[in-house]
């Protein structure tokens, strides 16, 4: 795919009769959307996107790497307000490349909202719907070295905000998750689960996403630069497993019936629809009857050097390697 073919739209310019025009990188490249991060990186979050409301713009492919390496742990937090996932790995962590990062970005955690019903939950709404739930997904840049330098640079963090719709059947990519929630009810309490590769629980895509900038709030009070994208593959969850996460306690030893936040206007700030492929009818895909297999690959590191790979991972390589000679 080439970078810079985009469809047709009207190029954005800003003039000043006192004062010398700021230059703005060409529409159709990377640094067109970068430029953006200085002008919209401290508008609120989270907003409604939807492609009606948006710019259709073609990138490179985003590529996965190391998400189907099984993490040497995984914990699983209850912080009072939230459920927080990290993971950490032996030798490199799962990252992404290509789409619209200049740079490798590491993972970082993961992290969920719900509601207190099933008419909302989701932080960002689609279409002007909210969903029972979200799953965002923090990634930074890897020359930073840390999630908390990275969100000092405006290039730093980038979230992959998961819609979770419901869905009649259990989905199985949440069930191992929630089958922990029962060790950490308590706010503050945690446990170990898994450890299952990423790809056990991320959809993967390398199109067919929205992506704007906007702020991350922590808990401080600070505020931070930082990229959204949400793409049009969701999770899915029952009603019994959304009913779990309105089972854990808040910081007062109270059911924490919801943590999503109030939508934010759009305040003029660009939305963009990466590289459209599927059908456009609706701005998020139907749940899929079978869940679709991995598209991750090894990185350039542990091919070069599969000793690196933890034992499961060889496990599979060697039984893949016994079926193609059989075959």
């Amino acid at each position: 795919m080439q970078l810079g073919a985009a469809l047709p739209q009207k190029e954005e310019e800003v003039t000043s009769e006192n004062e010398e025009t700021k230059y703005i990188p060409p529409f159709g490249g990377l640094d067109w959307i970068h430029y953006w991060s200085e002008t919209e990186g401290h508008l609120p979050t989270p907003i409604d996107v939807s492609i009606t409301d948006s710019i259709w713009y073609l990138c490179p492919e985003l590529k996965w790497f190391n998400f189907d390496v099984y993490p040497h742990k995984i914990k699983m937090t209850n912080t009072g307000y939230t459920v927080h996932i990290g993971a950490k790995w032996k030798t490199e962590r799962p990252y992404l490349e290509g789409g619209p990062f200049l740079e490798k970005h590491v993972i970082s955690q993961i992290h969920f909202h719900w509601g207190a019903n099933m008419m909302e939950g989701s932080d960002h709404s689609v279409d002007k719907r909210r969903h029972p739930g979200e799953m965002q997904v923090t990634f930074f840049k890897s020359e930073y070295l840390t999630q908390e330098e990275a969100l000092r640079h405006e290039d730093g963090v980038v979230v992959v905000c998961y819609l979770i719709k419901y869905g009649v059947i259990e989905d199985e990519r949440l069930k191992f998750v929630i089958e922990g929630f029962p060790r950490i009810k308590e706010a503050k309490t945690h446990t170990r689960i898994g450890p299952y590769p990423m790809s056990r629980l991320m959809p993967m895509f390398f199109e067919d996403y929205f992506l704007y900038w906007g702020n991350l709030t922590t808990v401080r009070g600070e505020k931070f630069a930082v990229r959204w994208l949400v793409p049009r593959v969701t999770l899915s969850a029952s009603y019994h497993q959304m009913k779990q996460f309105r089972q854990l306690w808040n910081p007062w030893d109270e059911p924490n019936l919801g943590n999503f936040r109030p939508l934010q206007q759009r305040e003029n700030r660009h939305i963009l629809f990466i590289t459209p492929h599927w059908s456009l009818y609706n701005s998020l895909l139907p749940i899929p009857r079978v869940l679709e297999t991995s598209t991750s690959a090894l990185s350039p590191k542990y091919q070069a050097n599969p000793w690196m790979l933890p034992p499961q991972n060889m496990c599979t390589i060697q039984q893949s390697e016994q079926k193609e000679n059989r075959e």
